[in-house]
């Protein structure tokens, strides 16, 4: 019988990767883990995006690490990971927080009709296949240390009727809800938890200001009132990643204020 975890103060040995990790969520994300003690690295899509997540975070360089890479390049994506365990050690939290949404000008016009094959395709790949990659990448290190914790980020969209977002984005969000449950039965007899977190709205600079019309007509469906922030989003997400968390797996974590099942 596998021993219990007990909880106390995270291992400021833990490495922590975070994808998206400059901005929004990811950005808040990554600030609360180089705070509780976690070495971090973080990659993004562009180059000023790593720089600005730098000079935003200022964590020391031995505790943060970023890079500007793809993550729907698989050899690239393998060649961060062994840099990353090469510099310190292996993985032993991962959060798959990158994603891309496209947006429409009209947003009640039909998705269906206006998403192209290669749109749908792309969406895929970064938000679902792009987290596969990743978990099957850091799950063997995982396994050697029989420990890790490792944390899909999903959305309303994925749990409900997509009231914004379009079909690619709301299925890839569903598929990781699924993804989660597949991958915490395989790991979790290794002392390994796999949980998903599904903000709803969230405000940030990907959603706009609140005065936007979407985002008027969004709060209006919010029970509590008012927007999620990033901040909140990346307190459960600490939570999860921590010992405390220990026999929470498989499991989707909403935080929409109350709009999902309201």
């Amino acid at each position: 019988m596998r021993e219990i975890q007990k909880p106390g103060r995270k291992s400021d040995q833990h490495v922590a990767l975070v994808t998206g990790g400059t901005r929004g969520i990811g950005l808040e994300i990554v600030r609360r883990f180089l705070a509780d003690g976690f070495r971090v690295a973080f990659l993004a899509t562009k180059r000023e995006h790593v720089k600005r997540g730098f000079e935003s975070l200022g964590g020391p360089e031995d505790q943060l690490y970023g890079e500007m890479i793809d993550i729907t390049r698989p050899d690239d994506v393998e060649g961060f990971v062994r840099r990353v365990r090469g510099r310190w050690d292996d993985i032993a939290i991962l959060v798959n927080n990158a994603g891309i949404s496209p947006r429409r000008a009209n947003q009640v016009a039909p998705w269906l009709s206006q998403t192209s094959l290669e749109e749908w395709a792309r969406v895929i790949d970064v938000n679902l296949t792009g987290p596969f990659n990743l978990i099957r990448l850091v799950a063997s290190g995982m396994i050697a240390k029989g420990y890790g914790r490792i944390i899909n980020i999903g959305s309303l969209a994925g749990r409900t009727v997509p009231m914004i977002a379009g079909p690619h984005y709301a299925a890839s969000k569903a598929g990781l809800v699924g993804l989660t449950r597949a991958a915490a039965r395989d790991l979790a007899p290794h002392g390994i938890t796999v949980n998903c977190i599904a903000p709803g709205r969230v405000l940030s600079e990907l959603t706009g200001p609140p005065e936007a019309e979407v985002n008027r007509s969004a709060q209006m469906r919010i029970p509590v009132g008012r927007f999620g922030t990033a901040e909140e989003v990346a307190h459960v997400a600490a939570f999860l990643a921590s010992p405390m968390a220990a026999f929470i797996a498989g499991a989707t974590v909403d935080i929409t204020g109350g709009e999902f099942g309201a």
